[in-house]
């Protein structure tokens, strides 16, 4: 498997080094990927892509589409999408025949805009943001997560759980976590929750000593925190060094749900609780046995599963469809998929937005390093 996908993919902006455009050969189905692998996010982009490599394996050992070998087209959103002209430059130079994207809402809208221009199907298998779905594109579907599901899991679990105690927000105001901290106080307003305070930071931030100090003092209880890839740590950090003990902690990022993080900040981890896409049950442990087998490690987050699912979503549909990318987006939006028929328990209906509405978070908790469900 690792050989035939290995053989089967494009180099890391490869396409940049090329001043000539290259033209997708015949007797293939070329599929273009967009998931950063330089910046903050590099982590989660690969988390993503090893999940659409698992997709095009199974695929490809099963006889393609139609005939035709999956190629991937990989690119680095972080040095090609942070404009629709520099990601419109990398469908120009790949010709594919779709999209796959992208592990970051930063780098979802422009490059779901770039394939909006290009007239080539854009399906979103990983970014959250709200806003994405939302300027009426015919060219864009995303088959996982909204912000407004991954919030209203959180505010729910609070208001059942922690009813009584005072609520703080904290949120990177980037694109994901920004628009996840909206949906929450939206939410919150909706059900008339006071919170006791809630404070904004910016990306870049070096340090979170401040806004977690103030937290303290206002006597917040529950966090929910929306973090950026690297604001987890931080987090954590300062709130041992200035004492914060809230008697909860609600992550909603996915950073959160990210082993990595588990293993770097040790048993102060423990009871933290997760919103996010299901993390790998029972129904799809032979995708964490092909990860293992490929990559020689456990996955890392439930986003590697999430963008399996999506990826295979797509390939089963376009095979169905005699493999003609023009049809597609059209079938997609025709299939109908019951919840709990995917591997990750998720089901497919997608809206006029192009929002697949059958997807979900479910409310997780790490124990002794382990993320486990609690739904």
């Amino acid at each position: 498997m690792t050989a035939g996908a290995a053989a089967l993919a494009v180099p890391w902006n490869a396409w940049a080094a090329d001043s000539k455009p290259v033209v997708a050969a015949p007797g293939v189905v070329t599929v273009g990927a967009l998931f950063a692998a330089s910046g903050p996010d590099s982590v989660m982009g690969d988390e993503c892509l090893r999940g659409v490599q698992l997709a095009v394996a199974d695929v490809n050992a099963s006889g393609g589409i139609k005939g035709k070998p999956i190629v991937l087209a990989v690119g680095d959103p972080f040095e090609t999408a942070q404009s629709t002209a520099m990601a419109g430059a990398f469908i120009a130079a790949k010709h594919p025949d779709l999209m796959l994207g992208t592990g970051s809402s930063n780098f979802s809208y422009p490059g779901s805009a770039a394939a909006e221009l290009a007239q080539v199907p854009y399906i979103e298998v990983s970014a959250a943001a709200d806003g994405i779905t939302g300027r009426g594109f015919k060219y864009l579907l995303r088959s996982g997560l909204t912000t407004s599901m991954v919030a209203q899991v959180a505010t729910a679990a609070i208001a059942a759980r922690y009813a009584a105690k005072k609520v703080g927000l904290l949120f990177n105001t980037g694109a994901t976590a920004g628009a996840i901290a909206g949906a929450a106080l939206a939410q919150w307003q909706q059900n008339h929750t006071p919170v006791e305070l809630m404070i904004g930071y910016p990306e870049d931030v070096a340090d979170l000593h401040d806004p977690v100090g103030r937290l303290q003092r206002a006597g917040v209880e529950v966090l929910l925190h929306a973090a950026g890839p690297d604001d987890v740590l931080q987090m954590f950090q300062a709130a041992h060094d200035v004492g914060f003990k809230p008697a909860a902690i609600f992550g909603c990022s996915d950073g959160y749900g990210l082993r990595e993080t588990a293993q770097a900040i040790g048993p102060a981890f423990d009871g933290t609780f997760v919103s996010a896409a299901p993390f790998y049950p029972a129904r799809a442990q032979y995708i964490a046995d092909a990860y293992m087998a490929q990559f020689g490690m456990a996955p890392r987050s439930a986003e590697s599963l999430t963008s399996y699912v999506g990826a295979k979503l797509v390939f089963d549909v376009l095979n169905q469809s005699g493999g003609d990318s023009a049809k597609l987006l059209d079938a997609l939006r025709k299939t109908s998929i019951p919840p709990g028929t995917l591997a990750n328990g998720w089901g497919v209906m997608f809206d006029k937005t192009g929002q697949n509405t059958r997807a979900f978070a479910n409310l997780q908790q790490w124990r002794g390093q382990t993320l486990t469900s609690l739904a």
